[in-house]
């Protein structure tokens, strides 16, 4: 088998069966196999994935880990290479796969690809801002090595987040060199640990445009919180990152930015009703993501012990 594709599955009835026939549609040289990892789904998560030809494997949702279960697909897996993507994302086209895979020809020296990001057709102005300023939505190619280690030791803290930046939303690992450097016992962004352990280990990271997906999320004001706060204590503990210092600096920020927002909204969104509520939602939104970043960050540098949150 040239190619394990591993989709972690949770509660994901609404998507899956979608993007499976896409993945089984792809058309590519390559012989691959699908491998779901399914956590405790109780809708028709598992009954989709008996439909095809997938190897199928259950935990319990509480053994649920980002680093570990990942560790746990790859080591049932027979490809050489490992292409994660989750149960929410479609390629969006039937090359997807051999423009994701066909990369590592180009440097032997390359550890993992990743994929460029597109907002789904209903995603709001906000979140199309969001992630079409981010660096999953690039147009051209860019691989990244640590050619000098005191540049690389002397680049700030953000520098340095977007310098190892990998994303799990759709990529592809070299197998042999996850041997090497397995995913870390993780809550969150394991794919950034793992990028910044193989790049200080002296491979390569590909961010490859022509394989895309399309992806992304109009979240729930509680889960954002969450999600961004788990995300700013991870960047704190790999990078040192303290985007939002201080309270003051939290509310600083969000009047700097709500204004902005608020016209930006106002401009691109057509309806009416529509903009009026994404308005009222992003007053919220906008807050809560600061306050999380501020939050995240602040605990990680303090050392505050946490509780797993279900579904993150």
């Amino acid at each position: 088998m040239d190619i394990s594709i591993i989709i972690l599955t949770n509660q994901g009835e609404k998507l899956l069966g979608t993007l499976l026939d896409v993945i089984y549609k792809q058309k590519t040289i390559y012989k691959f196999e699908v491998i779901c990892v399914d956590s405790g789904s109780k809708d028709k998560t598992v009954n989709i994935c008996q439909q095809y030809p997938v190897k199928l494997f259950k935990i319990k949702n509480h053994e649920f880990n980002h680093g570990l279960t990942r560790n746990l697909g790859i080591n049932k897996a027979s490809g050489d290479y490992v292409v994660f993507i989750t149960q929410d994302s479609l390629p969006t086209d039937e090359f997807w796969l051999d423009n994701l895979v066909s990369s590592f020809a180009e440097d032997e020296k390359i550890a993992g690809v990743y994929c460029r990001q597109l907002p789904k057709s209903d995603a709001d102005c906000i979140t199309r801002r969001h992630l079409n300023n981010w660096l999953t939505a690039g147009k051209n190619k860019r691989i990244n090595v640590i050619d000098n280690w005191q540049s690389y030791n002397n680049l700030l803290p953000m520098q340095k987040y977007m310098f190892c930046n990998f994303d799990d939303v759709c990529s592809c690992i070299k197998k042999t060199v996850w041997e090497k450097i397995p995913f870390s016992d993780t809550y969150f962004a394991e794919d950034l640990g793992w990028s910044k352990e193989v790049l200080e280990a002296g491979y390569k990271i590909m961010y490859q445009p022509k394989a895309a997906v399309i992806h992304s999320h109009n979240r729930s004001l509680l889960y954002e919180y969450k999600r961004t706060y788990f995300c700013h204590r991870r960047l704190y503990q790999l990078f040192k990152l303290q985007l939002v210092p201080s309270f003051n600096h939290a509310l600083k920020f969000y009047f700097s930015t709500i204004i902005p927002d608020t016209k930006f909204i106002i401009r691109n969104e057509k309806s009416v009703i529509k903009g009026f509520k994404l308005s009222l939602k992003n007053f919220l939104l906008s807050f809560i993501s600061i306050y999380a970043q501020y939050k995240g960050a602040k605990d990680e540098k303090n050392n505050l012990p946490f509780k797993k949150v279900k579904g993150i």
